[in-house]
């Protein structure tokens, strides 16, 4: 069973979103992560994530948020392992 995913965003300066399983790549511009139910990617100015909970499938934002895309899938070999895979090797 996949987990339940959620998005709340209040004034397009703090985004929560649940069901997060993968963090990809994050800087000021944009976050690439995987959900339970596709891709995303955040894009905006001043981006940072505030809170990070990969066990309980939770990203918290903060910044100015300009675009939320979703992608099916992986795409071609952009997202090639997490941050977390990459800080532990």
């Amino acid at each position: 069973m996949s987990k339940k995913h959620v998005i709340n965003m209040i004034d397009r300066q703090r985004l929560s979103i649940s069901g997060v399983s993968d963090v990809f790549s994050f800087d000021e511009n944009i976050i690439e992560l995987e959900t339970s139910r596709g891709y995303v990617d955040i894009k905006g100015n001043g981006l940072h994530i505030v809170k990070m909970t990969l066990d309980d499938g939770e990203l918290i934002v903060e910044g100015t948020i300009d675009d939320l895309v979703y992608h099916d899938s992986q795409g071609s070999g952009k997202k090639k392992g997490s941050i977390m895979s990459k800080l532990f090797k």
